[in-house]
């Protein structure tokens, strides 16, 4: 039987495992924006999306050793990120709400409408269950795959269908009344 060729994405995590630093800095280069993306919209704080996308890869190179390639690097980093945000969110709830209210405050740049209407869809998806929050923004921000995203919260496809379309259910209920 032939070994299965190997996308770019996962030789660069073999890679990696093998300790090379110019895989690690290629690996960085395409995950670090995704990683912000998915930080960002669970937290709404742009320096602590920097301290925790510095510790997912602080993480995956600790841990690259272990990887296996039968996991997609995406899943793989991802599955790192999901579970340094359960530990982060648990410690830092008040504080991420504190910011979510100084950043929207912070934001002179777009006209008053174009503000009220980012101001409701942040309290929108804030108040989202995380679960379904979590859900939503791998899909939806990250682009991953129902069974990605399965695969990286440990849940089964089904309750990640439901839970996506539950979330997107109580954002249209929070938002009706702007449009």
């Amino acid at each position: 039987m032939l070994p299965r060729k190997m996308d770019r994405e996962t030789e660069l995590m073999v890679r990696v495992k093998a300790a090379s630093a110019e895989a690690f800095q290629e690996l960085y280069a395409l995950y670090r924006k995704p990683l912000a993306n998915f930080f960002y919209r669970l937290c709404w704080n742009r320096s602590l999306v920097d301290d925790l996308v510095q510790e997912v890869f602080l993480r995956l190179w600790r841990a690259a050793p272990t990887y296996e390639p039968s996991a997609k690097p995406s899943t793989y980093i991802f599955r790192i990120a999901h579970n340094l945000w359960m530990n982060e969110a648990a410690k830092k709830k008040a504080t991420v709400l504190e910011d979510l209210e100084h950043a929207i405050e912070r934001d002179p740049s777009d006209d008053a409408q174009r503000d009220e209407l980012r101001k409701a869809v942040r309290r929108a998806i804030e108040g989202l269950p995380e679960g379904e929050r979590e859900c939503l923004i791998l899909s939806e921000v990250n682009g991953l795959r129902y069974a990605e995203i399965g695969e990286i919260l440990g849940i089964p496809i089904g309750t990640v269908k439901s839970r996506i379309f539950n979330a997107v259910r109580r954002l249209r209920e929070a938002l009706e009344g702007m449009r």
